[in-house]
């Protein structure tokens, strides 16, 4: 007798293909999700008034808000945004960068007075062109590069300015320290002329002592001479009892070409004041000197190369060098 298979077979093989089929749609699903964790299972989002938690696969994103302070964090890297009445921090990796925000944040001013010898000696040559001349052009072009906020003012010291007045005593405030007076400094540089003797100690007690009255944060005196006082003063000396009286100026002195044996006068003015003492024989390293020293005043920031003055007027441009006594640029 044959025996039959039973009639139910296929109905068996069909489940067994279902099953089958269904378990494999399991594991792509699975497989899928452990690729790309974001589309396949929404993140977790908790929020409140102290945080924000949002977590994306191996990495993470914390997202903390309040009145104080809100954390972003991704991966191994983090970044931090504090936001409130103090301030906001953004970092990123393993680098940094403070953004403070909600608090007024001021620098000290800065106030930067520029004393020009004008003394009977400055009309001696230097390149081609007299001292003082060359001095004015120098000035004419760092005048348009030092930034706006910064105070400048500008003394000079050796013309004969009035008859009234004796030789020792021939110093003037001609600019008083502002922000707003570049075209001032110039116009008035370019009328100065070179006589008379060097009253130093004369003009360095008048600028201590009424240049910077009233006068808040870094006070700093960029002395550009080509000697020594010849009034019988010692600039030295009083510069170092300064701040016995609470007075604190720093004097960066730029030596125009001096005779033999007068450094060491000027070096101890820069030295005692806390400043630096620049040597200037050439056209170009008197224009590295003042550079140098005004960027020096002014914290480090950077005084724009070829940069125009908006406060100063068309008129009062620098003067274009002689083709025979260039002025190379720093």
């Amino acid at each position: 007798m044959t025996r039959r298979a039973p009639n139910n077979l296929p109905v068996n093989f069909a489940l067994l293909l279902s099953l089958l089929l269904t378990l494999q749609l399991c594991v792509a699903a699975q497989a899928k999700h452990l690729e790309d964790p974001l589309k396949s299972e929404p993140p977790e989002l908790q929020s409140g008034t102290s945080s924000t938690e949002l977590q994306t696969g191996t990495q993470s994103t914390t997202l903390q808000t309040g009145t104080q302070s809100t954390t972003l964090q991704t991966g191994a890297q983090n970044t931090m945004l504090q936001m409130g009445t103090q301030n906001t921090t953004l970092q990123s990796g393993t680098a940094g960068t403070l953004i403070q925000a909600g608090v007024e944040h001021q620098t000290e001013p800065i106030n930067i007075l520029i004393m020009l010898d004008c003394s009977q000696s400055m009309k001696e040559k230097l390149s081609g062109q007299p001292k003082l001349e060359l001095a004015k052009r120098v000035l004419e072009e760092t005048m348009q590069r030092i930034p706006v906020d910064i105070n400048v003012g500008l003394r000079v010291f050796g013309e004969n300015l009035t008859m009234t007045m004796a030789d020792c005593m021939q110093t003037a405030l001609l600019v008083p320290l502002g922000q707003h007076n570049r075209g001032s400094i110039i116009s008035r540089a370019r009328e100065l002329k070179a006589s008379g003797m060097t009253p130093l100690t004369y003009a360095l007690q008048q600028a201590a002592e009424d240049d910077f009255q009233g006068s808040e944060g870094k006070r700093t005196i960029i002395l550009i001479t080509d000697g020594v006082d010849t009034c019988g003063g010692n600039p030295c000396a009083f510069i170092s009892m300064l701040p016995q009286y609470g007075i604190h100026i720093k004097i960066d002195v730029v030596g125009v070409d001096l005779h033999k044996g007068e450094r060491g006068q000027l070096d101890c003015i820069a030295h005692a004041s806390g400043g630096k003492y620049y040597n200037a024989d050439t056209a170009a390293q008197m224009i590295d000197s003042i550079s140098h020293s005004v960027d020096t005043a002014i914290s480090g920031r950077v005084m724009i190369k070829n940069a125009k003055n908006t406060e100063t007027p068309p008129e009062l441009r620098p003067l274009h060098a002689t083709p025979d006594t260039p002025i190379q640029q720093p």
